[in-house]
């Protein structure tokens, strides 16, 4: 007897480490940084900044790890690898790892971000996809309740699952995923699906959704701008391997700040010291009337104005211009712009200011303060 019960003891032993070792293969840490240092890794602190980090990845929970061969930083929402080494595409140097497959695989018994769902629950919810719709082909396609995503990596005509609209907005804002969705997010694992969770002890029916590298959630509940959250994957991962999360929330970087302006590409781009923190295309002054190359600085802000004016043989006259900042003597503003979509593209329409996109010129205006260098180039 006591030998039998050696050999189940020993059984569940190898049955553990069988079931971890895959998901810690090559997984070492590094040392810690230096109280000098930045929490965030070197690869990772720009980007962490530059796309909304503490909404998108939170919480920093592990220090630099080798994962793979690959450089890697955990975070509440996520894990960052570096594979600037293996592309030639800068916006996919960075990418997320495959968590959420890695925990459906060897952490099944884990709750899904602290709810009854665990992430072995999610292999009966992958069974559940649809089939290809008719006229499909390849890539995407909008059907009733949201688009359709084919489980192939190339997009082909295979079955696969419905992404509702609400996610697939999200997903498609370059602003906080630049690789695009399939890079950054990952192929849909699941359609979504309810589930019964509670909040502030009160009890919930909300959206879940699997995709490779995260778990989306919908309540309709929350405020507008926290409808959809990313579930804490991270947490949940480091926790199935044994490691305690660091749960440190990162000191934003401090430094002047500055907006430069791109001619030639045609784009904005906002610092804060040697970190950027946004960027968002933008249409200037058109032939005649080109946005002056220089060091200047912002002197004057107008949440909305009326703009007119003549020169050159053109009159215009423009109602409520939303978030107007002046940097130049003669008229020269960046601000918000309504009356045409083609910012980015090389189309220069303006009569010498800066067009922006609303929300882009939204968000610019209210980081940016009186005196604040913009540097044309």
């Amino acid at each position: 007897m006591i030998k039998h019960r050696r050999g189940i003891a020993f059984f569940i032993i190898i049955m553990i480490v069988l079931l971890v070792l895959p998901f810690s293969t090559n997984l070492a840490h590094a040392a810690p940084p230096s109280q000098t240092d930045s929490v965030i890794a070197q690869p990772f602190e720009r980007y962490y900044w530059r796309y909304d980090g503490p909404r998108i990845l939170g919480y920093v929970q592990s220090y630099l790890l080798d994962i793979n061969g690959y450089q890697s930083q955990y975070f509440e929402k996520g894990r960052i690898e570096d594979h600037s080494h293996e592309v030639s595409d800068p916006t996919w140097a960075l990418m997320y790892g495959r968590l959420t497959v890695e925990l459906m695989e060897y952490a099944w018994w884990v709750p899904v971000n602290n709810t009854t769902i665990t992430y072995g629950d999610l292999w009966g919810y992958t069974e559940q996809r649809f089939g290809v719709p008719e006229g499909f082909s390849t890539g995407t396609m909008p059907v009733e309740g949201g688009v359709f995503v084919p489980f192939d990596a190339q997009l082909g005509a295979v079955p696969g699952y419905v992404i509702p609209d609400y996610f697939w907005a999200y997903i498609n804002r370059a602003d906080l995923f630049p690789g695009g969705w399939l890079h950054n997010i990952g192929l849909p694992l699941t359609n979504g699906f309810l589930i019964e969770t509670y909040k502030g002890g009160e009890p919930r029916t909300i959206v879940m959704q699997a995709f490779e590298r995260t778990v989306l959630t919908y309540d309709v509940q929350n405020p507008p701008e926290w409808q959809i959250e990313r579930g804490n994957i991270g947490t949940d991962a480091l926790l199935s391997i044994g490691m305690t999360p660091l749960q440190i929330q990162p000191t934003r970087p401090t430094g002047p700040k500055r907006i430069e302006i791109s001619l030639d590409r045609q784009w904005l781009y906002a610092f804060e010291g040697d970190i950027q923190v946004f960027d968002a295309p933008v249409s200037t002054g058109k032939n005649g009337f080109e946005t002056p190359r220089g060091s200047f600085a912002v002197y004057t802000k107008l949440i909305k104005q009326d703009m007119r004016g003549s020169a050159r043989g053109e009159t215009w006259d423009v109602r409520n211009v939303p978030h107007v900042m002046y940097f130049r003597q003669g008229g020269y503003a960046i601000h918000g712009t309504y009356w045409h979509n083609t910012f980015g593209t090389g189309a220069r329409l303006s009569h010498g200011c800066v067009n922006l996109p609303l929300d882009k010129a939204a968000w610019l205006y209210d980081w940016t303060p009186i005196g604040t260098p913009v540097i044309v180039y």
